[in-house]
């Protein structure tokens, strides 16, 4: 039996797009709820990545409730059918055939009582379109808000016989490969050689300069042979091909998994991929001996294709140069020059300028539409410039003396500056070198350089400096990106607006985010291309950050971080004794020999041998944190010591209801709970409880993170009812003070919801359906 959700219905939805309609999955979705990504409704928080929105396609995870909540209001459901009206039904080959299919994967599901089925389908049959995108959307907003029931992964979907991969679209989430450029032309026979090298090879590396298209022709490639594959894996080099197995989005992995666990099982499972299944690796742009992983993946048994601009003399590689035929190359510059036939003469010394480069070639056409320079005027600045580019971007000596690699971005520094950025546009872009190269959803960058509309943004896309990307998201290019950072110079200090916002989301501890990999990633970023002239901010921001990654454990960060943090501090004259004892503190996170991390500590607390009101919250955590360190080696007494120090410095130097203290008030409540000593816990938290309603509010997310603590000692001890009510109490107080916030309400939910999966409680749907 088939049951009917979002991913049922969106399966038979896709299933009847017309053939051309190549929509992915972020396209897809925000085509879907367009009207809800443009209403006042949507911020930046409403992104989601693409993992997260193949979990949804798979079955894997429901929508957010931000999304049904808003498509509740009947207001809004008529403008919903308005909207699929304009974007759906035209995209549909058979709009009858699909609403007939809907029909009966309805009558079909017997966990659907009879009278819901006949609400359901009281129209049917449709006698029009429009009927039938009423039928659609009926039927989506029951699927997507009915009680969610996560598909389960069957292992022996995963199970090969022969020659042959498993098939791995249910199984690995958010790696598909995007599609090329829309105006992607002239590499046919480069196509032709790419698929004949790698049906040899198996391994290739397709080499080339920046910006000539290497990125472009393995997306094609993909597009063009994906029926040739069992599976097509894409992914997006992050400086570490070991970092980028244990980011791969398994289906089965296990919240709290260390990386080390999910890099054993992530690896494990590649290397029993077959020459079935092909993995694009792209911008890989270091070499062989940085990257001590790339033996390891050159052994599996799996075709692989690397873009790289490196030269990999020991593997094989296909160079790729620019595009030889000039008409091609004049074709493309009409896509974006609405005068391009009239100029041809003058457009084809400007690309024998720039030697044909293609990426050079873009945005001389996307200049000259915006009229800022003439063609004849661009013609002779390019010509100034008296740079070369070398076809086979060797590191050699030109015949100017100067090395190639100093060269091949002169055009693209010349046709930079001729846009005379605005102090906007700079800071923008500025800002933008930090972000990966994989993109970031635009509203979410709005969000984190405090914009309050997208209009420079738009601007910048339409300069050719931001590419657009699926579902609203924009990157820059890698050589825009270098030459961005040369040329703006990014600092701590001209940077301020995204540290302080990326800070205070480090700050929300119990904020759950779903795109806390891009804000490492852009984090990491920061560390690596800004100039430091703010150090006492700086040092702040990296202490912030590491607590926030230590949340996820993101190991990669975090040892950045910690090295980050040393090379600083190894100077006498930098930092203050608060800034020494948190790097010992993140020593102490970062080390696996528990005996160890405990001696560094002590070496943190050792460093404060007076306590006074500007100490006592940084004095109070580090004995928190030995004291659960001691409880992890089972040394329950120093535990215990430890964690009432840290408790009673709080109560004397700040108030007890302090957000910050509830961590330390509940996991001591669950520590005593856990030694035997349960009503002591409850009577604890019972206290602090006392304590916020005083000093805050009952209806603060103080009190709901108690009512959790509470409702998760009486589920130890069998008390179901007791926690239910307290569970209950928490999860209204979330409903108030996150109304405008509905997915941090349903990661809640989820939350709450894991805790009963082996005594087969439902209490987390019971909660829900009571108001």
């Amino acid at each position: 039996m088939e049951r009917c959700d979002f991913a049922s219905v969106t399966t038979i939805i896709k299933s009847y797009l017309i053939e051309n309609q190549d929509i992915d999955q972020e396209t897809f979705i925000y085509l879907l709820f367009k009207d809800y990504f443009y209403s006042d409704y949507s911020t930046g928080y409403g992104f989601f990545d693409s993992s997260l929105l193949c979990r949804w396609f798979k079955g894997q995870a429901r929508v957010t409730r931000q999304i049904t909540s808003y498509y509740g209001n009947e207001k809004h459901q008529q403008g919903w059918r308005k909207s699929l009206c304009k974007e759906f039904l035209p995209k549909l080959t058979d709009s009858a055939m699909t609403v007939q299919k809907l029909y009966e994967l309805v009558m079909g599901d017997i966990s659907i009582s009879e009278r819901k089925k006949q609400e359901l389908t009281e129209r049917y049959p449709c006698s029009n379109a429009e009927e039938d995108i009423d039928f659609i959307a009926r039927v989506l907003y029951f699927g997507m808000t009915r009680e969610f029931i996560k598909k389960d992964v069957q292992a022996k979907n995963l199970i090969s016989g022969g020659n042959l991969s498993p098939v791995l679209a249910d199984f690995i989430m958010g790696n598909d490969v995007p599609k090329p450029c829309r105006y992607f032309c002239g590499r046919e026979k480069e196509l032709e050689q790419l698929h004949e090298m790698l049906l040899e090879h198996e391994k290739v590396f397709l080499q080339g300069i920046a910006g000539v298209g290497k990125s472009e022709l393995a997306k094609a490639y993909a597009k063009q042979h994906k029926k040739e594959y069992t599976n097509v894996l894409y992914i997006v080099y992050s400086g570490d091909l070991h970092q980028n197995v244990i980011d791969l989005d398994f289906a089965d992995d296990l919240p709290g998994e260390s990386e080390e666990d999910r890099f054993r099982r992530h690896n494990r499972f590649l290397r029993s991929l077959k020459s079935d299944t092909l993995l694009i690796v792209d911008n890989f742009n270091t070499t062989a001996t940085k990257d001590s992983f790339l033996p390891v993946v050159m052994k599996y048994r799996c075709r692989a294709l690397f873009t790289s601009r490196s030269r990999m003399e020991n593997y094989p590689t296909m160079q790729l140069s620019e595009i030889s035929d000039k008409m091609t190359l004049l074709g493309l510059m009409g896509r974006y020059y609405s005068a391009a036939k009239e100029q041809e003469p003058v457009l084809s010394e400007i690309i024998d300028t720039v030697h044909s480069h293609t990426l050079a070639v873009e945005l001389a056409a996307r200049l000259l539409e915006h009229g800022l320079l003439q063609p004849h005027e661009l013609l002779r600045k390019l010509q100034e410039e008296k740079v070369a580019l070398d076809d086979a971007d060797k590191i050699s000596i030109t015949k100017d003396g100067k090395p190639a690699k100093e060269t091949y971005y002169g055009h693209i520094h010349t046709l930079f500056s001729l846009y005379l950025l605005t102090g906007e546009y700079q800071g923008i872009m500025r800002n933008m070198v930090m972000v990966p190269v994989s993109g970031i959803p635009l509203r979410l960058l709005a969000d984190w350089l405090s914009l309050t509309d997208l209009n420079a943004v738009n601007d910048l896309i339409e300069m050719g400096f931001i590419t657009p990307l699926p579902g609203h998201c924009g990157s820059l290019h890698p050589m825009i990106q270098e030459t961005a950072l040369a040329d703006l110079k990014p600092s701590i200090s001209n940077c301020r607006i995204l540290l302080e916002n990326l800070q205070s989301l480090s700050l929300f501890h119990g904020l759950e985010i779903s795109y806390y990999k891009l804000m490492f990633q852009t984090i990491e970023n920061i560390i690596h291309f800004t100039e430091k002239d703010e150090l006492p901010f700086y040092l702040r921001f990296l202490e912030d950050v590491f607590s926030y990654m230590e949340k996820y454990q993101y190991g990669q960060g975090m040892h950045l971080i910690l090295r980050e943090l040393q090379t600083f501090l190894d100077q006498s004259s930098v930092g203050t004794v608060r800034d020494r004892a948190l790097y010992l503190d993140c020593q102490a996170a970062c080390e696996k020999n528990r005996e160890k991390a405990i001696e560094l500590e002590k070496d943190a607390l050792a460093l404060f041998p007076e306590v006074d009101e500007d100490t006592a919250l940084l004095v109070s955590n580090l004995h928190a944190n030995l004291g659960g360190m001691y409880r992890e080696i089972e040394k329950y007494d120093l535990a215990r010591q430890h964690m009432e120090a840290g408790i009673k410095l709080l109560e004397k130097y700040r108030p007890v209801s302090m957000h910050d203290s509830i961590p330390q008030f509940t996991n001591y409540a669950v520590f005593l709970s856990d030694i035997g000593e349960p009503e002591r816990g409850m009577t604890a938290l019972k206290r602090l409880a006392r304590y916020i309603k005083t000093y805050n509010s009952e209806e603060s997310e103080d009190f709901a993170l108690v009512q959790e603590a509470m409702g998760g000692i009486c589920l130890t001890q069998g008390r179901i009812s007791e926690a239910k009510e307290h569970f209950k109490k928490a999860i209204d107080i979330y409903k108030t003070i996150w109304a405008d916030s509905p997915e941090q309400v349903e990661a809640k939910y989820q939350e709450i919801e894991e805790l009963y999966p082996q005594a087969g409680i439902r209490l987390a749907q019971k909660i829900l359906s009571e108001e």
